[in-house]
């Protein structure tokens, strides 16, 4: 075989389709957000819990109660809708669904859901913000990138940040 393009008729009526040979057959991987990538958290803060203190450590937690001071993730912080935080967050990744008092500070990405509350700088290499999401305060990031605005376009009662 020669490895050119060639037209085979499907049935009758269907029209033609093209034969690709292989090497045009490669399939776009499909594209996720960092938030689906979430779908097991090593620590989660309840509904009703008030945490106060120092938060330090590795892994991914889920923040949907209270939290009153700052913290160093190696990993993600995910900080459902209803929950609050009061102090710094700093982590690999961020995503607020709920209401922060304080700087967000991400080593990779920030992401504000469409219910997202904060007062206060963000900084991150990548600061994704939906509409709706309010924040009051300074966006900083280093050059070469930007702040991205997205319409949620997903059903938010899916998501695994709801409280």
């Amino acid at each position: 075989m020669c490895g050119c393009a060639t037209l085979v008729k499907i049935y009758p009526g269907s029209g033609w389709r093209v034969n690709l040979p292989k090497f045009f057959a490669w399939q776009r991987k499909p594209r996720r957000r960092s938030a689906d990538q979430l779908n097991v958290f090593s620590s989660q803060v309840g509904i009703g819990t008030l945490l106060q203190g120092e938060l330090n450590g590795t892994g991914s937690y889920h923040i949907q109660g209270e939290v009153v001071g700052d913290s160093d993730i190696e990993g993600a912080v995910v900080l459902a809708a209803g929950a609050y935080w009061k102090g710094n967050v700093t982590a690999d990744y961020v995503r607020i669904a709920g209401k922060v008092e304080g700087n967000v500070v991400a080593r990779a990405k920030i992401d504000l859901a469409p219910t997202a509350v904060v007062t206060g700088n963000l900084t991150g290499p990548v600061v994704a913000i939906a509409e709706g999401a309010l924040y009051e305060g300074a966006i900083s990031w280093p050059r070469k990138t930007q702040v991205t605005r997205y319409s949620e376009r997903r059903d938010p009662s899916t998501t695994t940040l709801q409280a």
